[in-house]
């Protein structure tokens, strides 16, 4: 890990407002500073920075009260997420030739979870696959919207990272910033793990709203934050040990905001959106493809025809589709 970047402390913007719905209601359930105990242990080990960096910051979690969103409320300022998106998470050189599942994905791309839910997306919106205008935002290295463009969408993507954004051109997706974002119109909105990032997700959501053609989805995932409890609970009795694992849905500097299913339908009820369930027919869209499942590989096949109905029942992700309400 990289570690003498940046300065020697690091500024912090403090969250006061529930950032999910607005309230002012907000207790404090847990606090420590981010070089003491597991979390200490967590930052060290994770990133391979000295959290006596973090010295300006506390790790501090509170919830609304009005919609139960757990936040933190120290977020990073521009310098600390810069140098944590840039160095302190670790990238691949090429994910092409670095991650075996993102090579798997776009040699076989038919077969690949991402096609499926495009599919899904296109079945439920009553338009083919060319007509499809889709935005991945905050895209990484661009797999989904490859995916997209692999099967005829028009396909945006949008990511802070300008090395990605390049990456993603040079594989025919159209990358736009959030400035050209708003100008444009889409009929579906992927944002897989992002909203558990975001310092101002309510505005995001209000911003990526505007951009939605008529009937249009956006799609959100994020880890499910309803272990949330158990967690800080082990925070209090110090035998959180500082491991990956066990802390992800309220992970230091990274997932500032933990949602459960209903903070997710108060953020949208309050960006004017509602959540909408597919389908079978066209959860199943895939099906009605060619080459959609590797028949030679049962288990796999298996795995396929299960995931559009233990998606949306995954104990550790939370995930649904948004639209303007009726």
């Amino acid at each position: 890990m990289i570690t003498d970047t940046g300065p020697t402390t690091y500024d912090f913007v403090t969250r006061g407002a529930c950032p999910g719905c607005g309230s002012p209601d907000v207790r404090k359930l847990y606090e420590t500073p981010f070089s003491e105990g597991g979390i200490g242990t967590f930052v060290r080990d994770y990133y391979g920075v000295d959290p006596l960096r973090l010295a300006d910051g506390r790790y501090r979690l509170e919830r609304c009260r009005a919609c139960g969103l757990t936040f933190q409320g120290d977020v990073g300022g521009n310098a600390l997420l810069s140098d944590l998106y840039t160095y302190w998470v670790e990238e691949p050189g090429n994910p092409d030739q670095d991650i075996a599942s993102y090579r798997e994905d776009i040699n076989a791309i038919p077969l690949s979870r991402d096609a499926h839910e495009i599919m899904a997306a296109a079945s439920f919106l009553g338009k083919p696959l060319k007509d499809l205008r889709t935005l991945d935002y905050g895209m990484g290295w661009a797999l989904w919207p490859r995916i997209a463009v692999a099967l005829g969408c028009q396909s945006y993507g949008s990511d802070l990272s300008e090395p990605r954004m390049e990456f993603a051109r040079h594989h025919k997706v159209k990358s736009v910033t959030d400035d050209e974002i708003s100008t444009l119109q889409f009929d579906f909105i992927n944002t897989e793990q992002v909203f558990e990032h975001v310092i101002e997700p309510l505005a995001l959501l209000r911003r990526l709203k505007q951009s939605l053609s008529p009937g249009g989805i956006v799609k959100i995932s994020v880890p499910s934050g309803d272990a949330a409890d158990a967690i800080i609970t082990s925070l209090e009795q110090g035998t959180y040990a500082g491991d990956y694992a066990s802390i992800i849905p309220v992970q230091p500097l990274e997932h500032v905001n933990t949602y459960t299913y209903g903070s997710l339908e108060a953020m949208a009820a309050a960006a004017g959106l509602e959540i909408v369930t597919p389908g079978l027919w066209h959860l199943f869209a895939f099906l009605r493809h060619r080459n959609t499942l590797a028949l030679t590989r049962p288990r796999k096949v298996a795995k396929e025809l299960v995931r559009p109905l233990y998606q949306r029942r995954d104990p550790k992700n939370l995930f649904v589709w948004l639209r303007h309400k009726a």
